[in-house]
């Protein structure tokens, strides 16, 4: 055993409450179906440091000229979004204006995300296919099947598991899955890591 390690992942899960995280600000076009591996906070949604996904739809409107008349809303498919960053603020890129721009965005959704210092994020996408009427949808379970499915920007588990070409995972990979596996357990289960682990020093 790796007591180096073993100390080393020991004192970082004792101070996960410390952990610096990312901030994404969500615009009124753009819904949040999916956290993923994090929570909204109003118009933010916090997500821990590290490899994160989201589901989202975008959800252009265009307001009725009249009272007789229904806003029209232009939606795209939900979209898996996939992005690493760390202590930062985030927003996305700039979204359409007008109908038909709204339109088009809507039949091929492009999102961008940017950091408080206006720069890019490497973000990748890709539309996610659901069947049938949207209302009463478990987003959360559409995400799971997505990855457990092998989609273009599935969010795999692999903890425990070498990389490609038999390479173990980098220890900042490695430590990111095991942070967010410790804060997503109960807090029985943490204590009883926390005891397992404490035991192999």
């Amino acid at each position: 055993m790796n007591t180096p390690l073993t100390a080393a992942l020991f004192a970082t899960l004792c101070a996960t409450g410390v952990q610096a995280e990312v901030r994404l600000t969500l615009p009124d076009e753009v819904r949040l179906l999916s956290a993923g591996q994090g929570h909204q906070e109003g118009p933010q949604l916090v997500l821990p440091d590290g490899m994160n996904q989201l589901l989202v739809q975008y959800d252009g409107v265009e307001e009725s000229r009249s009272s007789g008349e229904s806003d029209r809303h232009f939606r795209s498919s939900p979209q898996v979004l996939r992005f690493e960053a760390a202590g930062t603020a985030l927003t996305f890129g700039a979204l359409p204006h007008g109908s038909a721009q709204k339109k088009a965005f809507a039949r091929q959704p492009g999102f961008t995300l940017q950091n408080a210092l206006g720069k890019g994020v490497p973000l990748m996408q890709d539309a996610m296919v659901v069947n049938g009427l949207q209302i009463g949808v478990d987003w959360g379970s559409k995400l799971a099947e997505y990855n457990r499915s092998g989609g273009k920007v599935a969010l795999v588990e692999s903890l425990g598991t070498p990389a490609p070409g038999g390479e173990a995972l980098p220890a900042g990979t490695l430590e990111g899955e095991l942070q967010r596996l410790f804060r997503s357990a109960d807090p029985a289960l943490q204590r009883r890591f926390i005891g397992w682990a404490a035991n192999q020093l």
